[in-house]
């Protein structure tokens, strides 16, 4: 599909807008983040009430055979709806369970009412951990499976993360520790790129990523630029790569969306000690670390030793086309 030339709607446009002035909204769900990795393919649904949004939900929407489908953007493990927080006055006070489901359910239902009116053909979404409502979505007929990610929950005190490493990942730090090793910050994009695609490869599960330079050298432009991620090397005093990582973040969390690690050096304890001064570079910046999950049994055996919180978050889909969930049952399979 040939790229749309991106023309801002006024939609877009008040959400660019909620997106500056709201602190509370997840990075992936940001406007500039849609802007970067699908330009001119996304769009998004505003809930207004007395000329304020109340809820809105970003999505990218692509077009195949005639059907229309709302889909994950690449690199982007989670997005969904995003509900402003209800005003606490002097006569409502804190709000009960009761009340917080109430208020969702009401803004969830008008955003659903306006997904079901899009004549979509099929419809997935990951929701960001910090949704855990998705009951109006299963009453409009959607479905959903979970998935986990992996997090630092604190990263402000340094001394007491590292504490919390197993006792494998304690002794991996401190064989690299008494390596000769220097932590760059200067890998260049297309470098990054090349070791990452040739690291995949070497996967089992390399078939199910697929973005292209173009995409990630948009996101690292528009991203560096605002001082929201940087690519991490580690080498040893030989000059050898031992691994890397490309890190976005914003003042809630950093995702450690990108890595590559060259299997020659396995062993050296290198893959644990750059996430340890990742960790130590990121304090004052951010305040958690997400390792983006994972749901193959060695990645998470890894990331759990970390000192990890497993956060379970939703994956909400509906097939309201049967050609179209063929489609994407072939694509996965």
């Amino acid at each position: 599909m040939k790229m749309k030339r991106n023309t801002i709607t006024p939609t877009q446009l008040l959400y660019k807008e909620l997106c500056e002035e709201e602190k509370t909204i997840p990075l992936r769900q940001q406007y500039w983040w849609f802007e970067a990795i699908c330009p001119g393919q996304w769009e998004v649904l505003l809930v207004e009430e007395n000329g304020k949004i109340m809820a809105a939900l970003p999505y990218h929407v692509r077009t195949k055979l005639g059907l229309k489908f709302i889909l994950q953007p690449q690199l982007t493990q989670a997005t969904g709806p995003w509900l402003r927080a209800p005003e606490k006055t002097e006569s409502n006070g804190a709000k009960t369970d009761a009340d917080r489901l109430t208020y969702e359910k009401h803004y969830l239902g008008k955003l659903i009412v306006q997904l079901e009116q899009l004549g979509l053909s099929y419809y997935e979404q990951g929701f960001h951990f910090s949704f855990t409502n998705w009951l109006p979505f299963y009453w409009a007929g959607y479905k959903q499976s979970t998935r986990y990610t992996y997090l630092i929950e604190n990263i402000g005190n340094n001394e007491k993360v590292l504490s919390r490493f197993s006792s494998a990942k304690q002794r991996q730090l401190r064989k690299a520790e008494k390596a000769e090793f220097s932590f760059e910050f200067d890998l260049k994009p297309d470098e990054f790129y090349a070791l990452h695609k040739q690291f995949l490869a070497s996967r089992k599960e390399a078939a199910m990523i697929d973005y292209s330079y173009l995409l990630f050298l948009r996101l690292w432009k528009v991203a560096t630029a605002r001082k929201q991620a940087q690519i991490f090397a580690l080498r040893d005093k030989l000059g050898n790569l031992h691994c890397a990582h490309f890190i976005v973040w914003d003042s809630t969390s950093a995702y450690d969306l990108l890595y590559f690690i060259d299997p020659t050096y396995a062993s050296s304890g290198a893959s644990t000690l750059v996430i340890a001064e990742i960790l130590k570079w990121l304090v004052g910046k951010t305040r958690s670390f997400d390792f983006e999950g994972s749901m193959i049994e060695s990645v998470e055996n890894s990331y759990r030793q970390f000192g990890t919180v497993q956060k379970a978050y939703f994956q909400i889909h509906k097939t309201f086309n049967p050609l179209a969930g063929w489609l994407i049952d072939w694509k996965k399979h």
